[in-house]
């Protein structure tokens, strides 16, 4: 599993500089408000059109400016979360699942998936419920599994946890935590949060005012920053200007 990213887009006065690479597990995006990393994930997905560059998953180029190649959406096999799950509100936790498996026409294979993802975000006790009855854990987790029923190669999360009040935070990031570990795709995560990023990452991209300013394992970035952004945004407390 590999995701490579190499763009550039301009909005306005703001230029943005997305560039790095992962190997599978959970990469983070640790910036502040505005730095590019919400916009970054766009990119990936099909949302928003860079104006130049590359991002290729696993071999496959997804967009290539030179090439003229931009996949739509649909085709990229990528999922997204964003800030609030979005869940149809009219729906059962069931029903809203299965909208993530409308090219799956295997009658067969829809159950068998439904009862997998069931299982593994720990929903069978609400499968018949509405978005209105859950807890915010189960909302999330219900997103999460419309996503991951389309069989994404590549899993973005957009600061999920930014709505929830402190201690719902806390107890979702052990679940997620958990559930990261279990799935068989990669995943971005986007965050403001240097704790959510130590806890949930194995690696680390730091971007400021639109580009990655240090990258690398969390634990090493954590404890050697390689620039003055970084070490801000991870916390040193002893930062000596050269």
């Amino acid at each position: 599993m590999s995701l490579h990213v190499d763009i550039k887009k301009r909005l306005g006065s703001f230029v943005l500089e997305s560039a790095f690479e992962q190997d599978g597990g959970v990469l983070g995006l640790l910036g502040a408000s505005g730095c590019g990393k919400s916009m970054t994930l766009k990119c990936i997905a099909g949302i928003e059109k860079p104006d130049e560059g590359r991002i290729v998953l696993d071999g496959r180029v997804l967009y290539d400016s030179a090439a003229r190649v931009n996949l739509p959406p649909q085709q990229r096999q990528v999922g997204y979360l964003f800030q609030s799950c979005a869940l149809f509100p009219h729906m059962t936790v069931k029903q809203n699942i299965l909208c993530g498996m409308q090219k799956e026409k295997d009658r067969s294979r829809r159950q068998e998936s439904l009862c997998r993802l069931s299982r593994l975000l720990r929903l069978e006790s609400v499968m018949d419920l509405k978005p209105g009855s859950l807890s915010g854990g189960q909302a999330q987790r219900t997103a999460i599994a419309r996503i991951l029923a389309s069989r994404p190669r590549l899993l973005l999360l957009d600061e999920p946890f930014a709505a929830l009040d402190s201690y719902l935070r806390e107890q979702l990031q052990a679940e997620l935590k958990e559930l990261l570990l279990s799935l068989e795709c990669q995943t971005v995560l986007v965050t403001h949060s240097r704790d959510e990023a130590f806890l949930l990452c194995s690696r680390l991209a730091v971007m400021d005012r639109g580009t990655i300013s240090a990258a690398g394992e969390v634990k090493e970035l954590f404890d050697r920053p390689k620039t003055v952004a970084a070490a801000r945004l991870t916390g040193c407390k002893n930062i000596a200007a050269a």
